[in-house]
């Protein structure tokens, strides 16, 4: 994070680097670790935030970082799996345009799918992260509705090959969050070279840190160097969609994320400065894509 800082330094006085640059709007310092707040010129969309239950605090949190909308998962007390609580949550003050994602089963347990129909109005989609989905009866059954499916998978992998079967056999709206495991990128290579469509996302932590070197506990967990490696390939080949921020509030259940708004946006600028991304890439991962992806 240090090199980062020292890699941005923004200097006004021409050359040619530095007209290319980004401008710096400040810097933060939390838990003693430095981040940077960048103008990235564009409000940036983030697939995939935790709110829990304040949803005011939250979405003020999100604006100050220049995020302009935010989709928050269902993981809510009471979960979002029914039209009252949905239309309670959309009531509560926000500062940004937050859009809630319902739970695609009821309590997010994967026994009976919640009444979508109702439902779909008004959310952008159904997913039940934090659990897998893994009765495919019921995947295939929500798939042909044409209503968003966020899928959480696991174990990443396998669940990524039986998805995208099910995708193969009965079409719909298919988008595989927080991609980690190189093997995972390969089955998502295959399936779009067959022709497949659907998309995908990863987080900054899957790109930054490896399992040799955090212990975080994250779902999915943390993939090795070589993994990093290899959600970097794939974001900058395109293979993976969007970078989404798992931004997930104190105090964390185990496996819920770790990133803040602020560290998803200055690690995923990064990657511009690592020559891994373009500023348009970026731009694409951030706010184009994701665009396409909730648009109706």
């Amino acid at each position: 994070m240090i090199v980062l800082m020292l890699d941005v330094s923004y200097n006004h006085k021409s050359t040619e680097r530095n007209k290319k640059m980004k401008p710096l709007m400040g810097f933060i310092f939390c838990c003693g670790t430095m981040f940077l707040m960048i103008d990235l010129g564009y409000k940036i969309i983030d697939l995939h935030a935790h709110f829990r239950d304040n949803i005011p605090f939250h979405t003020r949190l999100a604006k100050e970082a220049g995020i302009g909308t935010t989709l928050y998962m269902p993981n809510t007390k009471a979960c979002l799996d029914n039209i009252k609580e949905i239309k309670k949550s959309l009531r509560i003050k926000r500062h940004i345009r937050a859009i809630p994602i319902s739970a695609i089963t009821i309590g997010r347990k994967g026994r009976k799918l919640v009444n979508v129909n109702t439902i779909k109005p008004n959310v952008i989609g159904f997913s039940d992260d934090g659990n897998c989905l893994t009765n495919l009866k019921l995947l295939a059954e929500i798939l042909k509705k044409n209503v968003l499916i966020m899928a959480h998978l696991e174990p990443e992998t396998e669940m990524a090959k039986k998805y995208l079967k099910v995708l193969s056999k009965v079409g719909g709206k298919l988008h595989l969050q927080h991609i980690s495991k190189t093997s995972t990128i390969n089955v998502i290579k295959r399936a779009k070279r067959f022709g497949l469509k659907f998309t995908s996302e990863t987080c900054p932590h899957y790109f930054t840190y490896s399992s040799e070197i955090e212990d975080k506990p994250v779902n999915p967990p943390l993939g090795t160097l070589k993994d990093v490696k290899a959600v970097k390939e794939a974001l900058k080949d395109g293979i993976i969609d969007c970078i989404a921020s798992d931004y997930a509030p104190i105090p964390r259940p185990k496996g819920t994320g770790f990133a803040s708004f602020e560290s998803f946006i200055s690690l995923s600028y990064g990657l511009v400065l690592q020559k891994v991304l373009t500023h348009k890439q970026l731009k694409a991962k951030f706010h184009d894509n994701p665009l396409k992806i909730i648009r109706p």
